[in-house]
């Protein structure tokens, strides 16, 4: 008994010692304000709730300034829209460590001299590298259209036109295109092996990026059996070299393998960088998802860019020699409708953190005035789904107004906003790249394809996984789907025929 008694006083002593070094904190002088939370879980619950309710309580009671703690993790907040550029160029706010906790704690990889590596890789998605890129984009998703308008029906290949319609979940049907265009945009195409097949990766990567917050902040994969057991599926990967001799594997996947093995990294190491690439693609189809729901939703937004869509293909049609309408990357890049709706959602349906590291205790100041000492060892962060919801900077925040982003401009405390929308990384070398894919899905189908929700279908964004880049939503909708007649095929090209 006196033996028990001791173990339980130790058991105490130590839960006690070890709540004052990693969770306790006193604030200093200098510091923002220090929001108190949960003995355990810190702000933890109240943020996995609602982040931005939560964010937008918080900075009427502290300020544009304050911290929180996210389990054993401090993260200060920074609400002012227009101190956003100047925390990303922060030296001591350091994206280094951020970017090796997610590949250590959720795709288990570790990447050797990544600074380089990923300046280097980024550029095999921009420059030159974009049209190239874009080309095999659309090649992959014209073969991905014509697989979900030719219908097996009892043995017999029916084609979705007349009289004939298609029915799918739009999330499923949105896998069966964009992702499917995607996975083969990066991954090539090559001989079937078992599971490394986009639908297969699709359903797999669905179930793992639902656990995605809790493990890049450190909880255990373990204690996630259906993401450890997804994680198995998704790294059977072809080899690095079997992967590189694959058809259209893509500039970037080529780069990235041979600089890894320069490295002497592992293939597992490899095969956990290919899934953050994969991720970041990811959220072109999570985004591709609510334009397409979005545009059923609203009949005024559909009907607006079918118009804009029709009139500038007709335009093109009459430059064209051929049967198919040649578009020039830069013109359908600069449709302001198609513009604007994707960027109203984005501002909708994002849920990105930007997250930094503080390598130095830092006095950063604020462009709506006041300097606060940033720990050493502490997050800073931005939030933009709070920003994006501010009542301030948009008229009826809540409400999507496709044409909101037309020649508009938004203001905060009589300042205008350098970064009215901040949906992807500062450091994101794809955000370009992903936008691109993302107009040109929508141009297709809408120029191509007749679809409605059936009844009764609708959806939300869920907010219980605000952290990720695109939130998803709470379930999928039925709708069904034609081929429009007499549409044009649009081809895109570098430049046009003669």
């Amino acid at each position: 008994m006196a033996a028990l008694s001791i173990y339980l006083a130790a058991l105490v002593v130590g839960m006690t010692a070890a709540y004052f070094k990693f969770l306790y904190r006193r604030r200093r002088e200098g510091e923002p304000p220090l929001v108190p939370g949960n003995f355990l879980l810190g702000s933890g619950a109240e943020f996995a709730q609602h982040a931005v309710k939560f964010l937008h309580k918080c900075k009427k009671t502290y300020g544009d300034i304050f911290t929180i703690r996210l389990l054993n993790q401090h993260v200060t907040i920074v609400m002012d829209p227009h101190s956003y550029e100047n925390m990303t160029k922060e030296r001591r706010f350091d994206f280094d460590p951020i970017q090796r906790q997610v590949n250590h704690n959720v795709f288990n990889f570790e990447l050797v001299d990544a600074r380089k590596m990923l300046s280097e890789a980024g550029k095999k998605v921009n420059g030159r590298h974009l049209h190239g890129g874009m080309k095999n984009f659309s090649d992959n998703l014209r073969n991905a259209f014509d697989k979900v308008t030719n219908l097996d029906v009892n043995g017999n290949v029916v084609k979705t036109v007349g009289e004939q319609w298609g029915h799918d979940g739009l999330r499923t049907l949105t896998s069966k295109t964009i992702f499917a265009a995607l996975f083969y945009t990066i991954f090539g195409h090559g001989e079937s092996q078992g599971e490394f097949e986009p639908q297969m990766f699709h359903k797999s990567f669905d179930v793992f990026h639902k656990y995605f917050n809790y493990m890049w902040l450190g909880l255990p994969a373990k204690l996630f059996p259906k993401a450890t057991k997804a994680l198995q599926v998704l790294c059977q990967q072809p080899s690095s070299e079997d992967m590189l001799m694959r058809e259209g594997v893509s500039e970037y996947i080529k780069f990235a393998t041979g600089f890894m093995k320069d490295n002497a990294q592992s293939e597992q190491d490899i095969i956990g960088h290919n899934l953050v690439f994969l991720h970041v693609n990811y959220n072109t189809f999570r985004l591709a998802f609510w334009c397409l729901y979005k545009l059923l939703e609203n009949k005024k937004a559909h009907a607006a860019l079918a118009e804009e869509i029709r009139e500038f293909v007709e335009d093109k049609r009459a430059l064209t020699t051929g049967q198919k309408v040649e578009i020039l990357m830069e013109e359908f890049d600069k449709l302001p409708l198609l513009d604007s709706f994707i960027k109203e959602t984005l501002r909708i349906t994002s849920g990105v953190f930007m997250v930094r590291y503080i390598a130095e205790d830092t006095d950063f100041t604020l462009e709506s005035g006041g300097t606060y000492r940033c720990r050493q060892g502490d997050r800073v962060a931005t939030y933009p789904p709070a920003i994006h919801m501010d009542p301030e900077i948009y008229e009826d925040p809540e409400e999507f107004k496709y044409d909101r982003f037309v020649d508009a401009k938004f203001y905060k405390n009589g300042q205008e906003l350098k970064h009215p929308i901040i949906a992807f990384g500062s450091l994101c070398p794809g955000k370009k790249y992903s936008l691109l894919q993302t107009k040109w899905f929508l141009m297709n189908l809408i120029n191509s394809f007749e679809m409605e929700l059936l009844d009764g279908e609708s959806t939300i964004p869920d907010v219980n996984f605000y952290g990720h880049e695109i939130l998803p939503p709470v379930h999928d909708v039925q709708v069904r789907y034609r081929l429009l007649e007499n549409s044009h095929e649009l081809d895109l090209v570098s430049k046009r025929s003669c």
